[in-house]
Formats: structure tokens, sequence, C-alpha cells
């Protein structure tokens, strides 16, 4: 592996620590915010109407599935064809 490839790998390897330790922080405070509530407060949130919904509309975390489904899909497509394109660009030696 090359110098600019080990360095690559290893800042890639930071940016991703980094957005785990944002993203730990961020559920921990959503999660401190969460409890604080009272239990009073957490009643009459339940007895708030909701609004109508169209009959069928998909939910959060099915929309959330589909679109990290799609998207691993789409960087796997991409890193084939990637993979075939430099393997048809090399030289033949």
């Amino acid at each position: 592996m090359s110098d600019f490839a080990k360095q690559a790998q290893e800042a890639a390897e930071q940016y991703l620590a980094a957005i785990q330790k944002i993203q730990d922080a961020s559920l921990d405070a959503i999660s401190r915010v969460t409890s604080a509530i009272p239990d009073a407060a957490k009643d009459a949130a339940k007895n708030v109407p909701s609004l109508p919904t169209p009959e069928g509309l998909p939910t959060v975390e099915e929309v959330s599935s589909i679109y990290f489904d799609f998207t691993e899909k789409l960087v796997a497509n991409q890193k084939a064809y990637t993979e075939k394109f430099l393997t048809a660009v090399k030289p033949q030696v």
C-alpha cells in the first residue's frame, strides 16, 4: 500500500471516529433531555390528538430502511463498476 493510500485510510478512520463521537454525544444529549421531561408532561403529550395521516403512508423507520438499502446497493454497484473500469483501462503487459 502506498504512503498516500495509508494516509487516506488513516484520515478516513479518524473522520469516521469523530463522526461516531458526535453521534454518541447527540444520542446522550437526547436521552438526557427526554429523561428530564416530567411524567406529567409525558402524560399530557399522550392526550394531544394526532394529525390524520393518509392511509398507506410509510413510517419514518420504513423510509429510513429503504433509503439505506438503496444506498448500500448503490455503493456496491459503484464499487463493482469502478473495479471493472480500472481493469478495462489498465495497460495489458
